[in-house]
């Protein structure tokens, strides 16, 4: 890949897309909310439609990449997250709202999954942990600045400007792709057959390295995407603003750009499946912390968003591995497998914050802190089981 620098932190921008458009929007959650005068469970959905088609959306491009290519796609990902981000400007219920969020969740499915398959493309499995740790340690300072920059714009303009910022980051995708990318699918299916499409899933799925692989990967994202439904509630009720909300809760993006940094840094020589256990256990201890502390009347910004740099450490240490590790294990079908891993990865975020909400997460945080400790302690049990099958 030539100019591989510089081409991945257009990657990077695009891989963003999808963590963009939930952190810029995140601090605006409460204001939307009493804007159209809505519940918190449909309020909810502002979040869960738009990972529902991110996750969805990756399932649909990562395959028919594999038949048409990875630039197309991505180009297409660049236009919709564009497209959509104008018209939300002029929502005029949140039904509109939400509709034109599942197609920016599209336009980042395309966006995502094809960055991430260019780069396992283009470079052999440990190289390949390598960049996407580099390409995920660039991605973090997105929604680390849109965090920020999401509590500052709806205390001053408004919901309404985070979709200004939406379109003119998906028009610098679009800009980008079209001039600087090339494409690296050099071998591509002759058709779109169902029954080859079906082969692939299939042969995809029961590959048990790639499952195990997933599951740990969905679970820990799953965390940190559902954390950006219920964290606003928890956060309002002990006084803090929107804007030092996005501060506070950028802490773990903090931790997950240090965590991607240290590992790329090691992946090379530490077994990738010896970096996810010890990634799981950082998330796992994080939460765990934020319980004890909650329990003990620990209850400032400070008690919450310093564990979350240990959680963000973590998944700086976990995400990407299991990403290489677990498209890698799938050969030629590295395209249908990238997009079920971008597709889980987003769903569980939807549906572990959908469940936390109706549970009552939005009234009372220990429902979040169990749900969520809880769903660590899997994760790290998954990744022990995954670490002794290599031995």
């Amino acid at each position: 890949m030539k100019n591989s620098y510089f081409i991945i932190y257009i990657l990077a921008l695009a891989n963003a897309s999808t963590v963009v458009g939930m952190g810029l929007i995140t601090p605006s959650i409460l204001i939307i909310k009493n804007d159209f005068n809505v519940s918190s469970e449909i309020v909810q959905l502002i979040l869960t439609f738009y990972m529902a088609a991110a996750g969805l959306g990756q399932l649909i491009f990562g395959t028919i990449s594999d038949r048409f290519g990875r630039r197309p796609i991505l180009l297409m990902g660049g236009f919709l997250f564009t497209f959509a981000s104008v018209l939300s400007v002029f929502s005029p219920d949140i039904y509109f709202l939400l509709f034109l969020r599942v197609i920016q969740g599209l336009g980042a499915a395309a966006c995502m999954s094809m960055a991430r398959v260019i780069i396992t493309d283009s470079f052999k499995k440990s190289e390949a942990a390598e960049k996407l740790s580099l390409l995920t340690a660039i991605m973090v300072i997105f929604p680390l600045i849109s965090l920020i920059l999401g509590g500052f714009i709806a205390e001053t303009i408004g919901w309404i400007g985070t979709m200004y910022i939406f379109t003119m980051f998906g028009f610098i995708i679009f800009g980008s792709v079209l001039f600087k990318i090339s494409e690296t699918k050099t071998l591509r299916l002759d058709s779109l057959d169902i029954r080859k499409i079906f082969e692939s899933y299939l042969s995809v799925l029961s590959n048990s390295k790639f499952v195990l692989f997933t599951l740990i990967c969905s679970i820990q994202s799953g965390v940190f995407f559902s954390s950006f439904g219920f964290m606003p509630y928890e956060f309002a009720r002990i006084g803090v603003a929107p804007l030092e909300f996005g501060f506070w809760f950028s802490f773990a993006g903090i931790g997950y750009f240090f965590g991607n940094i240290v590992n790329r840094k090691i992946a090379a020589f530490w077994e990738i499946e010896k970096l996810v256990n010890i990634g799981c256990f950082f998330s796992l201890i994080s939460y765990l912390a934020i319980l004890v502390m909650n329990l003990n009347g620990f209850l400032s910004p400070f008690y919450i968003s310093i564990p979350l740099i240990v959680f963000g450490l973590g998944n700086g240490f976990t995400v990407a591995n299991c990403i290489a590790g677990g498209v890698s294990a799938t050969g030629r079908h590295s395209g249908t497998a990238t997009g079920i891993t971008g597709a889980m990865q987003m769903l569980s975020g939807g549906i572990f914050g959908t469940l936390i909400i109706n549970l009552g997460g939005d009234q009372n945080f220990y429902i979040c802190l169990i749900f969520v400790n809880v769903l660590c302690a899997v994760a790290f049990l998954l990744a022990v089981i995954n670490y002794k099958n290599t031995k």
